[in-house]
């Protein structure tokens, strides 16, 4: 079917097309594998983050579950610097597509984006 870079460029299109349709953006990530591959990080680290996420949440609980601790996370299992924005992605992408235990992280993130954005245009 995909035979070359091309029809793979295609596809990862297609994907980023729906993702946008979906309401992904800035503030909201839809597909948490989309922010990999536009980061060019391989699947071995997304399973490795995905395990880590698992295990935290399975330990803490709630108001447990710290902002600093899942950053420290994506910190130790990525093997590359990443911004807090693309981080702030990744943890509304877990939250979104997997691990709803995420949300109220998420939802404060996502808060905190808009309120400096907000700041930003003196809104």
């Amino acid at each position: 079917m995909l035979e070359n870079k091309e029809s793979f460029r295609l596809l990862y299109q297609a994907i980023s097309e729906l993702a946008t349709e979906m309401g992904d953006n800035q503030f909201e990530t839809k597909s948490i594998s989309l922010v990999f591959l536009d980061m060019d990080i391989e699947h071995e680290h997304f399973d490795k983050l995905f395990l880590a996420f698992i295990q935290y949440v399975s330990r803490h609980k709630g108001e447990a579950i710290a902002y600093r601790d899942l950053l420290a996370l994506i910190e130790d299992r990525i093997p590359r610097d990443l911004s807090l924005h693309i981080k702030h992605k990744i943890i509304i992408g877990f939250a979104n597509n997997y691990l709803p235990e995420l949300k109220p992280i998420a939802d404060d993130i996502k808060s905190a984006l808009y309120s400096q954005v907000n700041k930003e245009l003196d809104l």
